[in-house]
Formats: C-alpha cells, structure tokens, sequence
C-alpha cells in the first residue's frame, strides 16, 4: 500500500491525476459555486472537502478571479482549521507565478493568491487560508 500524502490546512491545489495515487482523496467534493455560495452564506463547510470546477471559474475572466479572492479573504475566520482540496484538471506550472494550464490556456493564481502559494512538489501547490 503506498503512502499518500495528506493534506495541509489551508488551500492545497493539486492536479486531478495525482488525487488517489500521490494525494489523499477526499471523499465530500462540491463545485466551487457551491462553496462560494456557502461561504457567502456563512453557511457550515466541513473540515475537510474537495472542491471541483475551479479552473472553469476563472477561464470566465478577471472579475470573477477578484470575486472569488474576496470571498475567501472575506471567510479566514470560517475556514481558519479546514483542509481545501482543490482538484485541477489541468496542469499546475510555475515560470514567473503559479498558473494552472488548461489546453492551450494558462490562468494566473496570483490575483487570487497573492504571493502565498507555494509550489510543495510537481503537481500540487499550497496556500494558508489567510490569503
């Protein structure tokens, strides 16, 4: 049986390939709308939860990329000891600041990120929920 490695506090997003073989798989997953709206609600989120469908949020735009930066900034106190799964379909790289490649796209984490994420290993990146 291999070791899977386990999830750190905060946001930890790491590419759908590796969930189940290199990465814990967590077993709630909800769409990032989903989360965004209980977030907005202030509304229970479990310790631990995947969320799906982010890189397909920020193919729609800059706005949206802001939004969802308040929406987390706005919700530290909420989500201060949960553990975020966020699962890319796509590629995580990083040349000059952290992206996902989706296709022939490139999407810059940074307007959501900031300067606290953190490549941990090939295919998954970190950040505390204090963004």
């Amino acid at each position: 049986m291999v070791n899977l490695m386990q999830m750190e506090v905060g946001y930890n997003l790491v590419e759908r390939k590796l969930v189940g073989e290199k990465f814990e798989e967590i077993k709630e997953k909800i769409s990032i709308v989903e989360f965004l709206r209980r977030l907005k609600q202030r509304q229970l989120i479990n310790q631990t939860i995947a969320i799906i469908g982010f890189e397909e949020i920020l193919l729609t735009g800059e706005e949206t990329a802001r939004y969802v930066r308040r929406t987390l900034s706005n919700s530290v106190n909420q989500l201060r000891a949960h553990i975020i799964q966020i699962i890319i379909d796509g590629s995580l790289i990083i040349n000059t600041e952290p992206k996902i490649k989706v296709l022939t796209q490139e999407i810059r984490l940074t307007p959501i990120f900031g300067n606290r994420l953190t490549m941990k290993t090939v295919g998954y990146f970190h950040s505390p929920p204090n963004i």
